[in-house]
């Protein structure tokens, strides 16, 4: 700890002297050259009405496209989104449920999501292009400046990535310094007696603006609103870019450390729950308060594209990820019974896992006849090393610790020392992917084709220096075309493969040790966009198909292979804009009826889900904020309990002023204004997580 903390002190004041150091450069630029032209640093691209989501959307490795020409479903959350609607509980993934494919899946200590109904962690996220920077865990965003997702299997747009993406990409732009320069000071309450500090600053320098430095800062500490929970996390990035007419590169560094002390857990249910016990106090935990995960995360994200010709550039991508999750004492409860008792079994597990990326390729167009072509060549590899291992020392020898408690009642378990553990090393892995895309643009930009077509090989070398190898390619097809000005349609077919995976020892399978085919994922869509004045409204239909690992018997033996498809399919609105003149509105609803191979309903997929966020713009000081969120009913555990439907309200409101001629804007939010207890589903599990209980969060952010 004494070592994480003289980390964090040593880059905030790295940030004060970059900070000092880039002010007076870009002071002295001014003075030498006079008023400078702006420039678009990439990230700025302009938002649609209401300011909520981008208009230029961005697709991949393919780039910016217009939200209107875009052959598929993608949307991008703007910074605004993510200031608003980002919660101290679930961080940035309730801003990503705005977008009506997305549901937030937190469970206690991860930040996890589903989209159109198949999970997804956040290993699983894109930081500017690059795939696997982030961890599971309590992803800190304050760096974060827009978010794009792409609905779907999308493979063949995106560079390759371990943890595969099978229904949909989360892709995270860092923060650009601006032509204008920028100097922001945070203070918020978070409920309880958590309180964050952060620190914002950018500026542009050098001739015609050529380099910006962004610097961000955090500090969250104290404990939550839920009773026994207590978060601390610093974070510093730094983002430097700069751009020519013949050159543009950007490079990210972040570090976070984070210690999250009795974070609520997801609840799972034994086979002798019959029915679903009410809903205990969201307000408390239901483990020990000594339950901890500590850990460090570094990344490294470095862009670079090179124009070679009028018509063909370079680039070059490379990517760094250290997560080292060295404190771990966890578990979840198992409710056993109707009446709310569970037990409890804690372990320590801790592990740490390296990733280095690279790749590069060319970006291209030409014309055949009236045709455009946009097209890109590409490869990229990934270098992985992964630690895992229980400590079965902890505990005087026994490995675990095993408690009980009830929902309803007062729960007191004697604390234990944290243990000290390196977890040992688990597997190896390099993956090589190659990608070929075409944007095919006629008949004056109105019909927008895209063709792309991905592959992909894995090679894993476990602990016993056994091997699993595996390869796939993947095709995308994707059109859409212009009616009008205002009316889009648009289809696409993606697939996506994992990365296969081996049978368990020691499970009881006979073919323990074999290496199963990667699981392909399949996607049919068709949907249609429509603008209307300052408001824009995405209708899709979808199918998606995902092959299945199943347990099979033969004759008397047990097998793990490959059979039969898990469906969902269903439909979406998503909309966003301005409603009226003081009105910005955005959200969505999606229909989704998901099932297994032999028809059963999947275990906490809700067929019913939406989100509803509006800002009210009384005057140009004044807006009160409001959200609702809708998740329908379900059932877990092969239908033998019913899930009911909650609808949870946030509200709020803003306030922009002057103190001694300092810009401020006061933000109060309630969330979960009614104080409502629910079970909440996640999809494709049995387990069940406590919603958020009331939390009241206050800021001021000061325009320095």
């Amino acid at each position: 700890m004494m070592k994480n903390k003289k980390a964090l002190v040593m880059s905030v004041l790295c940030a004060v002297a970059s900070v000092g150091f880039v002010m007076s450069a870009s002071a002295a630029e001014q003075t030498m050259h006079g008023n400078l032209d702006e420039v678009v640093v990439e990230g700025s691209a302009d938002v649609l009405p209401g300011g909520m989501a981008k208009e230029a959307v961005t697709i991949g490795m393919i780039g910016k496209q217009d939200i209107m020409s875009a052959p598929m479903t993608v949307s991008e959350i703007s910074n605004k989104t993510i200031e608003k609607f980002a919660t101290p509980n679930g961080g940035i993934s309730d801003a990503l449920s705005l977008d009506p494919s997305v549901r937030a899946d937190r469970g206690g200590t991860y930040t996890d999501i589903s989209i159109r109904g198949i999970y997804q962690s956040g290993h699983s996220y894109y930081v500017n292009g690059i795939p696997g920077l982030l961890c599971q865990e309590n992803i800190p965003y304050y760096w974060a400046d827009s978010v794009s997702i792409i609905s779907g299997p999308s493979l063949g747009l995106n560079a390759t990535p371990l943890s595969e993406a099978a229904a949909g990409t989360v892709n995270i732009q860092s923060k650009a310094a601006s032509a204008e320069g920028n100097a922001n000071l945070k203070v918020a309450y978070r409920g309880g007696s958590s309180m964050q500090e952060a620190i914002d600053v950018g500026r542009r320098f050098g001739e015609n603006d050529r380099y910006g430095i962004r610097i961000t800062a955090s500090n969250i500490n104290g404990d939550t609103a839920i009773d026994g929970e207590n978060l601390e996390q610093q974070a510093f990035s730094i983002n430097l870019d700069q751009k020519t007419d013949k050159s543009k590169s950007n490079l990210l560094i972040v570090y976070d450390h984070t210690d999250h002390k009795g974070g609520p857990g997801a609840f799972s249910f034994d086979k002798a729950v019959t029915s679903l016990p009410d809903v205990p106090d969201a307000g408390k935990i239901y483990k020990p308060d000594w339950s901890y995960n500590e850990y460090d995360n570094w990344i490294a994200a470095l862009n670079h594209e090179q124009k070679l010709t009028d018509n063909l550039n370079v680039y070059f991508n490379a990517g760094y990820h250290r997560e080292d999750w060295y404190g771990y004492v966890d578990g979840n409860p198992t409710i056993t019974n109707n009446n709310g008792d569970f037990s409890i079994n804690m372990t320590n597990y801790p592990l740490n896992l390296t990733k280095k990326i690279v790749g590069t390729g060319l970006k291209g167009n030409f014309n055949l006849g009236t045709v455009e072509n946009e097209y890109l060549v590409g490869v990229d590899k990934t270098w992985y090393t992964y630690a895992l291992s229980n400590n079965a020392a902890w505990n005087g020898g026994l490995g675990k610790w095993t408690g009980t408690g009830n929902l309803y009642q007062a729960n007191h378990w004697p604390s234990l020392p944290r243990p000290s553990y390196d977890p040992a090393h688990n597997q190896d892995a390099q993956m090589t992917g190659w990608h070929v895309v075409d944007t095919l643009k006629a008949l004056d930009d109105k019909l927008v084709v895209t063709l792309g077509l991905h592959g992909h090989k894995v090679k894993k070398v476990m602990k016993d220096n056994s091997h699993q190898d595996s390869d796939a390619i993947c095709p995308t097809f994707a059109a859409s075309y212009k009616i009008s000005d205002s009316v889009t349609v648009y289809a696409d077919h993606t697939e996506s493969f994992g990365t296969g995976s081996m049978v368990s020892l020691g499970k009881g399978y006979a073919n323990e040790g074999q290496m199963l085919d990667p699981a392909k994922t399949k996607q049919n869509e068709i949907g249609v966009k429509v603008k209307t004045g300052d408001f824009l409204n995405t209708f899709t239909a979808f199918k998606i198909t995902q092959a299945n690992n199943i347990d099979k018997k033969i004759g008397s033996l047990k097998y793990l292979v490959q059979d039969g498809e898990q469906e969902n399919k269903g439909f979406e609105w998503a909309f966003t804009g301005q409603l009226a003149k003081k009105w910005d509105l955005i959200g969505g609803a999606m229909y989704l009826d998901a099932k297994d191979y032999k028809g059963n309903k999947i275990n906490g997929a809700s067929k019913w889900s939406g989100t509803v966020g509006a800002i009210y713009h009384p005057t140009d000081e004044l807006s009160f904020i409001g959200r609702m969120t809708y998740l329908g009913s379900t059932s877990i555990n092969n239908g033998a309990l019913d899930v009911p439907s909650f609808a949870k309200y946030d509200l709020g409101a803003s306030y922009k002023t002057k103190l001694n001629n300092t810009p401020v804007t006061f933000d109060l939010m309630c969330y979960n204004v009614a104080g409502k207890d629910y079970w909440s589903a996640r999809s494709g599990s049995n387990s069940l997580c406590l919603g958020a209980p009331r939390t009241v969060v206050f800021s001021a952010n000061f325009e320095l």
